[in-house]
């Protein structure tokens, strides 16, 4: 599995753009030109973007990305989100058998840049229960429930880039290495879930407590998709 980082400059002006890269033509520091032109609030970090899955990069930048690609320009690539200049900081390649954890996490910060920057295909799945869902939730996320997740699950492509969302990060992990295991090839937890992304991202979500997190609990799916395997290949 191959993982790009990148950093971008991002406006929905064409004429910013082409200026961003004329800046850049004449050797302007590439976080100068970030701060100066871009509007993602990626530019907060110089521009970058974090870690992304080959797919995701191949779907923004338009060309395969190789390590003799790193520290190149690509660009400027128009989306249905505006102008996207990219700088191409690491390239990694990963055995999904001894990936890193720090790759099975994305943080608030990373989520957002890449939500505000657009290009990208992310699929945000939410584990908790419907009443923590009903006080707060992240827009364009989908509630994912013992009734509804082999619907849409099987809905999904085996590629597809999934970000799991729950309360505290105190879900996520296990079903992340559940998806690997069912073939999904890129799942990451949003690092300190729901509560982090308020706390961090956007303060109008209102945060709560759980003072005994004994019930619901998403390894119930886990173990509820087991079962069903197990009953399919029964009845062959």
């Amino acid at each position: 599995m191959v993982q790009i980082r990148a950093s971008q400059v991002f406006t929905h002006s064409i004429d910013d753009a082409v200026a961003a890269k004329k800046a850049l033509d004449a050797d302007e520091l590439f976080k100068d030109v970030v701060e100066k032109y871009s509007t993602c609030p990626s530019k907060q970090q110089g521009g970058d973007l974090g870690w992304m899955p080959e797919e995701a990069a191949l779907s923004l930048m338009g060309e395969e990305i190789t390590n003799d690609k790193i520290n190149k320009i690509i660009g400027p690539v128009h989306s249905e989100y505006g102008y996207h200049i990219l700088l191409i900081t690491e390239v990694k390649v990963e055995n999904l058998e001894v990936q890193s954890l720090d790759l099975n996490v994305i943080t608030p910060e990373e989520l957002n840049n890449r939500l505000s920057g657009g290009g990208s295909n992310l699929i945000l799945l939410d584990l908790r229960e419907s009443w923590e869902w009903d006080i707060a939730h992240i827009e364009g996320a989908q509630l994912i429930t013992r009734e509804n997740s082999a619907s849409i699950l099987s809905d999904l492509q085996k590629d597809a880039e999934l970000i799991l969302i729950d309360w505290k990060q105190d879900r996520s992990p296990s079903f992340v290495k559940w998806l690997v295991q069912q073939g999904f090839s890129y799942a990451k937890c949003l690092e300190g879930g729901i509560d982090a992304w308020s706390d961090k991202i956007d303060p109008s979500l209102a945060r709560y407590e759980i003072e005994s997190d004994d019930g619901y609990r998403y390894e119930d799916i886990i173990e509820e998709g087991s079962e069903d395997n197990d009953s399919h290949q029964h009845s062959h």
